[in-house]
């Protein structure tokens, strides 16, 4: 009998020392750039770190969040110091491992002050402006060029909430315009108290690829793995229903369905809305 027990004894330790072996503390960083990155102490803390946990959290790992600035947790995560970006494009890490399944999608445009009478109608357009981009962002390969060569109008900022910033000094006619996602602008502004018809769009940005993603460490050995959990728990969440739900606690709809085609996005102008608060509103729900 002290035998038999021994040998269950041993089997289960050996079951759970495996079982704890392979749960891992899966690391992952990001900037704040709400609804996809939110606050990870919150009990909304985006919906893209939502997805993440539910999925990896059901197959033993624990999640690990934290916020930085764009920068910071590319070169983190492409150093192994963390193992996951959260709200990239290929364009921001083309060396990382990306899921086949998109986490959102984005459609840059150039804001102002409702009464600017400046419009973005070309490169010649930028001749003295200020506009404010975010530090390491990705905006199209015409425009990261120009940053790159360190163009006068374009002016970088960093830090954990640069987007505040730049909404800021627009404000107080520090800024002519910044570049931003309608979609996280409209949340910055419901978050700072800011109105929404106090900016208009002066222009949309160009954009190769505007799909979102969750890319992993080139670095790390599971990130294959890693990305195949997420692939196949992605589309299980949407056959389930519960990727909406976690969607509608963000007001956004799910992108694979939205109505709206990012071809069409590029016919609306700032003269054909009845207001700027139209625009945002488009974003905020049930449009993208």
């Amino acid at each position: 009998m002290n035998i038999t027990i021994a040998k269950f004894f041993i089997i289960t330790t050996i079951l759970l020392f495996k079982s704890l072996s392979f749960a891992d503390v899966i690391s992952m960083r990001s900037d704040y750039w709400c609804p996809y990155v939110c606050d990870p102490r919150s009990e909304k803390p985006g919906y893209m770190v939502e997805i993440a946990q539910q999925i990896f959290e059901k197959k033993g790992h624990t999640v690990d969040m934290r916020l930085t600035n764009w920068v910071r947790a590319v070169k983190d995560v492409r150093a192994n110091k963390a193992q996951v970006l959260v709200g990239a494009s290929r364009m921001d890490a083309p060396d990382f491992i990306f899921t086949h399944n998109t986490m959102g999608i984005m459609k840059n445009a150039y804001f102002t002050k409702k009464d600017s009478q400046w419009k973005f109608t070309g490169r010649n357009s930028l001749q003295n402006m200020r506009i404010g981009v975010i530090n390491g962002y990705t905006y199209g390969d015409s425009i990261d060029q120009m940053i790159r060569n360190r163009h006068k109008s374009f002016i970088p900022f960093s830090g954990e909430k640069p987007l505040e910033q730049m909404i800021r000094m627009i404000q107080t006619n520090r800024l002519d315009a910044f570049i931003e996602n309608p979609v996280a602008l409209h949340q910055a502004l419901k978050k700072f108290g800011v109105a929404a018809e106090s900016l208009k769009v002066a222009g949309w940005v160009a954009s190769q690829d505007p799909y979102l993603y969750i890319g992993f460490s080139p670095n790390h050995p599971r990130s294959r793995e890693y990305a195949a959990i997420l692939n196949r728990g992605v589309e299980e969440l949407r056959r389930s229903g519960e990727l909406q739900r976690i969607l509608d606690k963000y007001h956004v709809e799910d992108w694979e369905k939205s109505k709206i085609s990012l071809g069409a996005l590029d016919d609306f102008s700032p003269r054909v809305l009845k207001s700027s608060f139209d625009l945002l509103d488009m974003f905020n729900a049930r449009s993208l």
